[in-house]
């Protein structure tokens, strides 16, 4: 019986251990440019950060500039796509853009609690910017002067907003033109640690593909075992809405580039979740790999025949790796874990035609790949 007893403990504490994560980082900044240097210790590991400035990665040790001077709460999540640990790790940063503008711009934000409604506020303690025309977005609202109240509806549940200050110039040749701006994250009853949990609405969001005039922005729940998804993507006239765990979306550039993204999700056990996060989609790549990464497989990886209409072969595959594609709706049409080998042909005969879009990841990284299907 005591033999039992310690061979069942000693099978506990092995699996306990095999499922232990950790998650941390640490960063070296100049101005707005960070270098992210991960620190986690996850085996089997997905990284998604979210640098807080509506923007996102999957690279292990990201190099991101972020938009502007500002104060962002930025987030490492991790997760063990074999044992499903998970794990975050988040920190403040305070940023300041090198600027030679005399304008120099400061924001702070606060939310708070009146007649037993909440509200936000965009505090601009901005110097120097006078004769410059202000914009303030403040939480979920655009267009708002600085220290008006927005209201936060319940129905928001928690979110991650985006609020700034703005300062735009103005002159009959060029038009209204951008100077200086400033950011702060503000979150609202959001908490990182349910992240993957059956109960959670947290989600992630990357660019698939981007070109001179847009971006495509994919979307995808964290929690996988709901038996409820609904998405709400607002800013298009009427909210664009999908009941998969998965959606995507084309963003194109223009002045008005903050976006909110909401998902509401019902867990296995009748538990409900709504998380909102705003977006924020800018010309340009503003997050590289870091110089110890540039090997990665998004380097060696080839698709052909590209177009097709029966099968494709993906090549230089790092092992193992999953791999899921989707339609241009971000529904998921195939899916396979623990793909093992370099080389594979993947039959699609079967698929509507058009552009579908093939995501790979290994090692912690995502790469995205999208071919026609006729």
């Amino acid at each position: 019986m005591n033999k039992l007893i310690i061979i069942l403990f000693l099978l506990v504490s092995n699996l306990l251990v095999g499922q232990n994560c950790s998650t941390l980082f640490s960063y070296g900044a100049q101005f707005e440019t960070v270098n992210f240097i991960n620190q986690s210790n996850v085996s089997n590991a997905h990284y998604w950060w979210h640098f807080g400035d509506g923007t996102s990665s999957h690279y292990t040790n990201p190099v991101h500039t972020f938009p502007e001077t500002g104060t962002y709460l930025v987030i490492l999540f991790a997760k063990d796509t074999v044992s499903n640990c998970s794990s975050y790790y988040e920190m403040w940063l305070n940023l300041n853009k090198y600027s030679i503008d005399s304008c120099s711009t400061s924001m702070t934000d606060s939310i708070f609690t009146f007649n037993n409604s909440d509200y936000i506020k965009v505090i601009d303690n901005s110097t120097n910017c006078s004769g410059y025309t202000v914009n303030c977005d403040a939480g979920p609202a655009q267009n708002f002067s600085s220290n008006n109240w927005i209201g936060l509806n319940p129905g928001w549940g928690s979110a991650r907003f985006l609020s700034r200050v703005q300062y735009y110039s103005y002159d009959s040749i060029n038009g209204y033109v951008l100077r200086r701006e400033a950011y702060k994250t503000s979150p609202y009853k959001y908490s990182s640690n349910v992240n993957y949990g059956d109960c959670s609405a947290n989600f992630e969001f990357s660019v698939i593909s981007q070109d001179t005039t847009r971006k495509r922005m994919f979307f995808e729940a964290m929690n996988k075992n709901a038996i409820f998804y609904e998405w709400e993507i607002i800013g298009f006239g009427n909210p664009i809405w999908s009941n998969n765990d998965t959606i995507s979306k084309d963003y194109f550039f223009n002045s008005n580039d903050l976006w909110l993204v909401g998902l509401k999700i019902e867990g296995p056990n009748g538990c409900k979740d709504t998380v909102y996060q705003n977006i924020l989609v800018r010309d340009g790549i503003t997050t590289l790999v870091s110089t110890d990464e540039l090997n990665l497989i998004r380097n060696n990886v080839s698709i052909y025949p590209n177009p097709t209409s029966s099968q494709f072969t993906i090549e230089g595959l790092t092992n193992p790796c999953q791999l899921s594609i989707y339609n241009s709706l971000g529904q998921l049409l195939y899916t396979e874990n623990d793909v093992s080998d370099s080389t594979k042909k993947i039959d699609v005969s079967n698929f509507k035609s058009g552009l579908i879009f093939i995501r790979i990841e290994a090692d912690g990284e995502i790469i995205t790949r999208k071919i026609l299907k006729q």
